[in-house]
């Protein structure tokens, strides 16, 4: 795409929902541009892997994101590694660093990012055994003693993955089971190499020569505190929206700050749409992908039909 200033539709976001998006964009002929700051993919890229993605009995996160991502250059969509700083719902602009550029309806996929366990000094030792991503840090461990924590699917997928990469895990969550699916959950459980501690929290990360040498954890049905000596702590605790941008466009959220969206999509603001993990609901592959696909083509539509040109009125 010789000219980003020629733009019709412009994608925030590089997940299932973002890719997925710009597919659809380049099939019905849109001049379509992406933009990416951290890693395409998302946190779908980073699955060790995926097993209810229509089509795929069990497929890599990495391998079927680059497949998106393949498809979509294939149709003419263009991609670009980026930061957007700003939205202008008044102009339809999106700012970069390189300056404002006009569009003529706006798809939103920030996805979500990972929480943090709040603990003092996490986020220092993250690269220095914390990692909120086992298949891409996990081979750095092979053979040593880690742990996860947390007990939804993500956490149960770290555990599996890195079952057979570490020599033992430990996997931490505050409940007494896991609340992963239970195909997931039963799987976890019959690893003898991974030790469970219910009920337990982490009270402290104790760290040797800068990097992570133990945790304290605390078991709360007995009060107990156990020491154990690890390598890595893989934090898979949940995640939260990316809507912060949207919020200083004006585009309305709810009290969660998941970007409210209709049938169709549409946010509070016409000619742009949100979808995917931003946008809250259930959090799967193949639900951003139908979010995205309906974006697009209400996008599609609305380009069109011309409403861009009536100072995004309908």
């Amino acid at each position: 795409m010789s000219d980003k200033n020629d733009i019709d539709l412009a994608i925030i976001g590089g997940g299932p929902a973002g890719l997925t998006a710009a597919i659809y964009g380049g099939r019905m002929g849109l001049r379509t541009i992406l933009y990416e700051c951290e890693s395409f993919g998302g946190l779908a890229g980073t699955a060790p892997k995926i097993e209810n993605y229509p089509g795929f009995e069990s497929i890599n996160g990495l391998e079927l994101t680059e497949k998106m991502k393949d498809q979509a250059e294939n149709w003419g969509a263009t991609f670009f590694y980026e930061k957007i700083s700003a939205i202008n719902p008044k102009e339809m602009t999106i700012t970069t660093y390189k300056g404002n550029i006009k569009v003529k309806a706006i798809i939103i996929a920030t996805g979500s990012k990972h929480q943090t366990l709040g603990l003092p000094n996490e986020i220092e030792l993250i690269g220095n055994g914390i990692s909120y991503c086992a298949t891409c840090d996990g081979p750095l461990f092979r053979n040593q003693v880690v742990a996860t924590v947390g007990g939804g699917n993500a956490a149960g997928l770290e555990a599996i993955y890195l079952s057979g990469v570490a020599r033992e895990v430990y996997l931490i969550h505050r409940r007494h089971r896991m609340r992963a699916e239970k195909a997931i959950a039963d799987e976890v459980m019959a690893l003898n190499n991974v030790t469970k501690m219910f009920n337990s929290t982490i009270e402290e990360i104790i760290a040797e020569e800068d990097r992570v040498g133990k945790l304290k954890i605390k078991n709360h049905e007995t009060d107990e505190i156990t020491e154990i000596n690890i390598k890595a702590l893989f934090v898979a605790i949940g995640v939260e929206p990316q809507s912060e941008l949207a919020k200083k466009a004006g585009i309305d959220t709810d009290e969660y700050n998941y970007i409210k969206v209709n049938e169709k999509q549409e946010t509070n603001i016409p000619g742009i749409y949100a979808a995917g993990d931003v946008t809250g609901g259930i959090r799967q592959v193949a639900t951003a992908v139908g979010e995205a696909t309906t974006a697009a083509m209400n996008a599609y539509l609305f380009i069109k039909k011309g409403w861009y040109g009536e100072g995004q009125t309908k």
